[in-house]
């Protein structure tokens, strides 16, 4: 992992965001009250709440290697909602681990809300042979320097294709241009394109500047100017045809490749694995781009509240489980995502007697980390000029 950038300023955020914070903070009190029965009687219970995407498909993997339990509720990709529900709703109580992306510590770490990891504690075991570029990111250390969290997961998202669609090489080992979705003739009409701003709007703003279209000092944090010129490249794009549907789920990603309803989509990587369990392996690639990614990562940082409950020891035993090799090879295998260690990763799978299919599946996900965290750009929650771009991307919606 390269390093991730944040900023403070997302306090200012709308009174529409604060009552759909409102909302979801209610649901997500709900849903922790209302969880199932997860824990074992025999085991201790940890509580998170978080991105999907970090979780395990089956916590009792975690639950057979450590004896401690994972009570998961998830919330989707919103840093709005999100920091309201750290910050407001006082979910800490309830909560040991909160795991979302690179920028909330920089606003609710300075606050007392979430606790600084104990680099010593002797639970972390494996802290100290974690890389730098990942425990050092700006993931989980503040905009003070202080470390408020460990490293979880991270990838470099782009786009999924058909290569027959789209001209491309059959391997999908190519590098292929943005431009393919943003303004080529052989794709107008059949291109779906994800109406997050966070996600969305720096892509575009990446081709224009890479392409020497736009000249934008920082894609993920754009001026009112820089803002503007994307946005009105968009608006053009869009009545010019370009794109056949604007979406918002991982649901209707996977939804889209496997109709096949379009021939490119920017999205996750898992949704490009999930169409090719139902369409058949290499079906779609998730594309290697000239340009760059969408480079982001998660961390883990403990409820400032946990550190009351007597349960710390616990908390951490979890934290060295995300830095370990049967997490690593679960994540990597069935979603495509990195993240530290990943040799440890591989050294599970061959131990475990996994098939040599998924061991050189594990190592090509390494390799193509590698490669894709050698291009811009990288991502932030919490851009300094959040309101200025979202206004922008509205008029794009909205044309």
């Amino acid at each position: 992992m390269r390093k991730f950038e944040g900023t403070t300023s997302q306090l200012e955020l709308t009174r529409r965001d604060l009552l759909k914070g409102a909302a979801a903070v209610g649901l997500a009190t709900s849903a922790l009250a209302a969880a199932p029965g997860l824990a074992s009687a025999a085991n201790p219970v940890v509580t998170g709440y978080g991105v999907t995407t970090a979780q395990l498909k089956d916590w009792s993997i975690m639950s057979k290697s450590l004896g401690i339990d994972m009570q998961f509720t998830p919330t989707n990709n919103d840093v709005g909602v999100f920091m309201r529900d750290v910050m407001e709703s006082s979910l800490g109580d309830k909560v040991d681990i909160f795991i979302f992306e690179a920028g909330t510590q920089d606003v609710v770490g300075p606050q007392g809300l979430y606790l600084v990891i104990d680099e010593k504690n002797p639970e972390l075991k494996l802290w100290d042979r974690t890389e730098e570029e990942w425990k050092r990111s700006e993931v989980v250390v503040g905009k003070d320097g202080k470390q408020y969290g460990t490293p979880v997961i991270g990838n470099a998202d782009s786009f999924g294709y058909f290569p027959q669609k789209i001209g491309a090489s059959p391997d999908g080992q190519a590098d292929i241009s943005w431009s393919m979705m943003f303004e080529s003739d052989v794709t107008r009409g059949r291109v779906a394109y994800d109406q997050t701003w966070t996600y969305s709007m720096p892509e575009v703003a990446l081709f224009l500047q890479q392409n020497g279209k736009v000249k934008i000092n920082n894609v993920v944090d754009m001026s009112k100017e820089e803002a503007k010129a994307v946005a009105d490249y968009l608006v053009e794009r869009k009545k010019a045809g370009q794109f056949r549907t604007l979406h918002k789920a991982f649901e209707e990603q996977v939804q889209l490749l496997v109709n096949k309803e379009v021939d490119i989509i920017n999205c996750w990587e898992p949704a490009t694995r999930e169409a090719n369990k139902q369409l058949g392996a290499g079906t779609v690639f998730y594309a290697y781009t000239n340009e760059g990614y969408f480079k982001w990562g998660h961390g883990a940082y403990i409820a400032a509240q946990a550190e009351k409950r007597g349960n710390l020891a616990n908390i951490y035993k979890v934290l060295n489980y995300f830095l370990d090799g049967e997490y690593r090879a679960y994540q990597a295998r069935d979603r495509g995502y990195a993240g530290p260690n990943m040799d440890l990763g591989v050294k599970y799978a061959q131990d475990n007697k996994w098939s040599q299919a998924d061991i050189d599946s594990l190592k090509t996900n390494q390799a193509k980390i590698a490669r894709k965290f050698k291009k811009p750009f990288v991502s932030t929650t919490t851009p300094s000029n959040a309101d200025v771009m979202e206004e922008e991307w509205q008029r794009f919606i909205n044309a």
